[in-house]
């Protein structure tokens, strides 16, 4: 038996040649129907989106990372539903360009909303080193994981061989798999962080109402990954990649409900927390900066701690920090408060 000859691309810009003639998707009319229901439900969570992304953008006055980062996930997500809609409709037809711009796109929601969660614990994070590699290790493995898909995923799609295909099937459930364990695992990180820092060590037990809703909500975030690993068994090898701009719109929204809730239980027990304080980046002598400002943020935090805590064995009002003490209080109490007060 004579081996398979290579037959020359017969795409627009297809360069290599492939096992036999390419052949177009099949797409059928439920799978149309299937990809026009994700395609709608991306444009409604977008609208939530974009009002979230306009509030965010006007508390904080300036253009900073959060910021970019916010407006960025949105665009990517609109570019990527738009396109493969178009796709599935045989508007736009298959090449080696478009597989690439919407394997760009994918790789670059993840990125995006990756790093936004990063953010949002950077903010409990004391140690710039900390924040450094935590942000640079997440980018790294992401874009390792995603260099992989690209050498994988867009060879199966342009039908370069059987096997690419073949391991196409089982690479991409994988990777998804990995980005649902970092998603889990920076979301666990930061209950962890939350819990040990300002709840036990701290002794604030307002914090609690933040690690309650975070482990609600990480839940519905979670299974915003398995709902797109389970599109996958879907006849149709394309019509998932419509649920993944709904799933990432859906985490954006988490996100930024997150991103409001921490700031606001944050100020509500005495921790100062600027508006840019959602943007880490460090220029020329930055790194000072952020330390100076954590450690005024320690100070306020352990005098309220003190107050409270001898509120409680006291009995005694401190909401007004300019109270007069009565001349019956005890002085004792009174000198114990002012030695936490100078210690702090």
């Amino acid at each position: 038996m004579s081996p398979k000859m290579p037959v020359e691309p017969t795409l627009w810009g297809m360069y290599w040649p492939t096992e036999k003639p390419f052949e177009f998707l099949d797409v059928t009319q439920g799978d149309m129907n299937l990809a026009s229901i994700a395609f709608g439900w991306t444009l409604g969570f977008g609208y939530f989106a974009v009002c979230h992304a306009v509030r965010e953008s006007r508390r904080s006055r300036r253009i900073n990372t959060y910021v970019i980062l916010i407006w960025s996930e949105v665009l990517v997500c609109l570019i990527f539903a738009i396109i493969c809609w178009l796709y599935l409709a045989r508007v736009i037809p298959p090449s080696f360009w478009f597989f690439f711009t919407i394997l760009t796109t994918w790789g670059l929601q993840v990125q995006i909303l990756l790093q936004i969660i990063v953010n949002r614990l950077c903010i409990l994070l004391s140690n710039d080193s900390q924040r450094i590699w935590l942000r640079w290790g997440i980018a790294g493995l992401i874009l390792a994981i995603n260099i992989s898909v690209y050498n994988i995923w867009i060879p199966a799609k342009l039908q370069i061989s059987h096997r690419y295909h073949e391991i196409n099937i089982w690479w991409d459930r994988c990777e998804k798999a990995m980005y649902l364990l970092v998603d889990g695992a920076l979301n666990y990180y930061f209950i962890h962080t939350v819990k040990t820092r300002l709840v036990k060590h701290g002794g604030l037990k307002k914090y609690a109402r933040l690690v309650k809703f975070n482990t609600q909500i990480v839940f519905l975030s979670l299974s915003m990954d398995v709902l797109i690993i389970s599109m996958m068994s879907l006849h149709n090898d394309f019509v998932y990649m419509q649920f993944h701009p709904v799933a990432y719109m859906v985490k954006l929204n988490i996100e930024m409900a997150m991103s409001n809730l921490i700031i606001k239980v944050a100020r509500d027990t005495g921790i100062h927390v600027t508006e840019d304080s959602t943007d880490h980046s460090t220029s020329k002598g930055g790194v000072s900066a952020n330390t100076n400002r954590f450690q005024s943020t320690t100070m306020e935090l352990q005098v309220q701690v003190a107050r409270q805590q001898f509120t409680t064995h006291d009995d005694i009002e401190l909401a007004d920090t300019k109270a007069v003490w009565p001349a019956s209080e005890d002085h004792e109490a009174r000198d114990t408060l002012d030695h936490q007060e100078s210690f702090c």
